[in-house]
């Protein structure tokens, strides 16, 4: 039998072969770059979540859904909300911490995520995060009963002075944001207020209008209802700087109480390593999207203030709010297991 004869290969044929061989052995061995660069210039192209560390239904969880559907409208991809509550906030900032640096997980934070995390969370609080864009900020009210003979921050001063570790001022839980400014302000004031803490914020409020308590520092989403509604007296608020819906007749704890200044942050964070390109990106999102009025005014009339930032002044922030805080605990033997 007469073997076929084999056609010569054409040599433009065989040097086409050639390069596509290598340009495949190249592209293999660039691969990790390669595929880095791809998923920076094609994200966002598929989902996001953002993990909320609270129950639906409240501040955080609130404001947070604003702004998940005003991004998922410039990505141009979902942006779904995941509720994940417990430990203040702490659970659910771990949880999101678990997943990948890829740029396609949020985490809201709060104060309690970082700089007043206790010693038993699973993650570092500073090195695991990649801070991207402040939200919003928001001050608490200094609030006593109506039949307490407390009209202002100087009377409070003065009454705590004449009765020593008497007056007491209920907290929404030992080592939360309530009780650490009960802690400075008897730093700043030379005073001895007893902290009563209760099971959360909505028990700390009921305990002030029974008058269980002297004083309170409360939030003031929940304290401007019981004001308006002439249950609770305002005496002061807490941050230096009045904000915008804060009635003009509470003023700044700071007016009696000189360097008293405390503004309560929600922020996002993604995991650490996520690339820088993707976090600049998502913090300008963020900033723009909090200048829209469908989402500044409803923000706004929730009794806080929406607040964007980069992501490197959010680091600064943090940090320096960390440091101001571990102070006021250490002279107060604070400690957060």
């Amino acid at each position: 039998m007469t073997e076929p004869t084999s056609k010569p290969q054409n040599p433009l044929r065989r040097e086409l072969l050639i390069g596509a061989g290598l340009t495949t052995l190249m592209g293999a061995t660039l691969s990790p770059v390669a595929m880095a660069a791809s998923s920076v210039d094609s994200w966002p192209d598929r989902p996001v979540r953002l993990i909320v560390p609270f129950p639906a239904g409240g501040g955080s969880d609130t404001v947070g859904r604003l702004v998940a559907t005003a991004l998922a409208d410039r990505l141009g991809q979902p942006v779904v909300v995941e509720n994940k509550a417990g430990g203040t906030g702490t659970v659910g900032v771990a949880y999101g911490l678990t997943a990948p640096a890829d740029g396609y997980t949020l985490i809201w934070c709060t104060p309690a995520a970082q700089y007043l995390a206790p010693k038993s969370v699973r993650y570092d609080p500073v090195a695991d995060f990649a801070p991207v864009s402040l939200t919003v900020a928001a001050t608490y009210i200094l609030m006593v009963h109506p039949s307490q003979p407390i009209h202002s921050v100087a009377d409070l001063i003065a009454l705590s002075k004449a009765k020593p570790g008497a007056v007491n001022y209920a907290t929404s839980g030992t080592g939360g944001q309530g009780h650490l400014m009960g802690e400075y302000f008897n730093q700043l004031a030379g005073t001895d207020m007893t902290q009563v803490p209760y099971a959360g914020e909505g028990p700390a409020v009921i305990g002030l209008l029974g008058n269980q308590v002297h004083a309170g520092f409360i939030s003031s989403a929940a304290a401007l209802r019981q004001v308006k509604a002439g249950k609770l007296r305002a005496i002061g608020m807490s941050s230096a700087k009045r904000l915008p819906g804060i009635p003009d007749d509470i003023a700044p704890i700071a007016e009696t109480l000189p360097g008293y200044d405390v503004t309560a942050i929600n922020y996002v964070s993604m995991r650490n390593g996520t690339p820088p390109e993707i976090v600049e990106r998502m913090s300008q999102h963020i900033n723009e999207i909090l200048k829209m009025p469908s989402v500044h005014d409803k923000i706004v009339g929730m009794g806080v203030v929406p607040v964007g930032s980069t992501p490197s002044a959010l680091r600064q922030q943090v940090l320096a709010e960390r440091e101001k805080w571990a102070r006021v605990m250490q002279k107060a033997n604070i400690v957060l297991e």
